[in-house]
């Protein structure tokens, strides 16, 4: 009975140290995303936590997409498209043809925008460049309702993302 004691006891005493020695480090969420000035609380409410955050962008003429990924999944992107004619946000949305949402609903963040648990889209005018500015925002990999964070989020870099458009 002695011996089982000792070995529960050095079992206890090795999780303890590795839990003390290997505790995980959490990065730190930037108030940059992409180059684009972002809210880092805005942005810190839609992603997990994990290790290693990182980025990736990429840039043409009339858009610009961002991709978020918390230890090497993508957790958040968003695409920007200028120039765009206008067209009813929801009335697309509804149709399929902006792909999918779950639980659609209209959103305040612009005249027209649409919002769901994991997706944004909102379109705005743009003035400067012409026609019509959309942002897609999107949580790939998120579970649950995360609408309010996300229109938050959208509500917040809306004019960083016009003016970095050119509108």
């Amino acid at each position: 009975m002695q011996n089982v004691a000792v070995r529960l006891s050095l079992a206890v005493l090795l999780l303890a140290c590795v839990s003390a020695c290997g505790g995980t480090e959490e990065y730190t969420v930037p108030s940059r995303a992409c180059d684009r000035d972002v809210s880092k609380d805005e942005l810190g409410a839609l992603l997990p936590s994990g290790a290693e955050l990182r980025e990736k962008q990429s840039v043409s003429d009339t858009s610009f997409s961002c991709r978020i990924y918390v230890d090497d999944l993508m957790q958040f992107a968003f695409t920007e498209h200028s120039g765009q004619r206008k067209f009813d946000v929801s009335a697309y949305a509804e149709s399929g043809r902006l792909g999918g949402f779950d639980q659609l609903r209209a959103s305040d963040v612009s005249d027209n925008a649409v919002v769901s648990h994991t997706r944004s889209v909102a379109m705005a005018p743009c003035p400067k460049a012409g026609r019509n500015y959309i942002l897609d925002l999107e949580l790939p990999n998120a579970e649950g309702d995360h609408s309010d964070d996300i229109e938050r989020f959208v509500r917040s870099y809306l004019p960083t993302g016009l003016a970095a458009m050119g509108c």
